[in-house]
């Protein structure tokens, strides 16, 4: 019988001879929640005895990872920015860099708009992670999370009635911005921004998330124009804000589209963790 050190390390090498990124952290996700013990755990009893029952789930939960099926999805859940969210095949899996959309638009509600009835759009909001988190650190804020996908919004609708922001987050259906019944006075939103013919070179875990998440035509920038034009079309305010997430290499194209559509506006760039350019902001107005 193995112990909880033994497993971790055969876990680890089995997924790094797979050639799949962050294969420590993955072996210790892994090995946690097939043992059902926290992290820290697994260092504080690494002589512990896995029994057999747990080595076969491991074993079963390794022949998915190993096909390259994302974690996220075998386990169901993912964290993102302290939250534990439910996530399936439906829906794109929450990524590290958008918790720092997350950081900027409570900066700009925090500093720049100081008005009791804050209203935001959350544009793709696929598991509902951006909304959820805006509505629990800004419980005065009236906050819209909108999908085109059905299957999407069951998934937001699951996970904002867990963290109990029901009452403050209201699910929409529709093409981008159209379904909003009154202008916002912020827009965030992390739309699709791959350009199709990059989709098929990137890692294998990316072929089993939703092409409607991912795919933003040619130049990677169809729903961002569409967006855009919704949003001088009336649906912000005239003093609001937008947040888009980008490929950095995106930025002079959307900073051009910007100053055509707001020329009255200020924009800016804010990086991400990794330090990339990866926020696009767009100031109208606002403190």
């Amino acid at each position: 019988m193995s112990n909880l050190r033994q497993i971790v390390q055969q876990t680890h090498r089995a997924l790094e001879a797979a050639g799949i990124p962050d294969a420590r952290l993955e072996a210790e996700v892994a090995v946690m929640n097939v043992v059902r013990i926290p992290r820290q755990d697994l260092f504080a009893r690494q002589e512990a005895e896995v029994s057999p029952q747990q080595e076969r789930d491991l074993a079963q939960l390794m022949e998915r990872r190993l096909k390259r099926e994302p974690l996220a999805y075998i386990l169901g859940r993912r964290e993102f920015y302290g939250i534990n969210l439910l996530v399936n095949p439906n829906v794109l899996i929450p990524r590290p860099e958008t918790e720092s959309l997350v950081e900027h638009a409570l900066f700009m509600a925090l500093m720049g708009m100081d008005t009791p009835s804050l209203v935001i759009a959350d544009v793709g909001t696929g598991t509902g992670a951006i909304a959820i988190n805006l509505a629990l650190h800004l419980p005065r804020a009236r906050i819209f999370a909108i999908d085109r996908s059905d299957a999407a919004l069951d998934v937001a609708s699951y996970n904002i009635r867990g963290h109990n922001v029901a009452d403050r987050v209201t699910l929409l259906q529709g093409d981008l911005l159209e379904p909003l019944p009154e202008p916002v006075d912020l827009i965030v939103a992390n739309l699709p921004y791959l350009p199709t013919a990059r989709i098929a070179t990137l890692q294998p875990e990316i072929q089993w998330e939703p092409r409607l998440a991912l795919d933003g035509g040619a130049d990677g920038l169809d729903p961002i124009r569409r967006l855009l034009a919704q949003a001088a079309g009336g649906k912000l305010k005239e003093i609001g804000g937008i947040l888009l997430e980008l490929d950095p290499e995106q930025v002079p194209a959307v900073q051009a589209l910007a100053r055509q559509l707001f020329p009255e506006a200020q924009t800016s760039v804010e990086q991400d963790l990794a330090r990339q350019d990866r926020m696009f902001v767009i100031n109208r107005g606002l403190g």
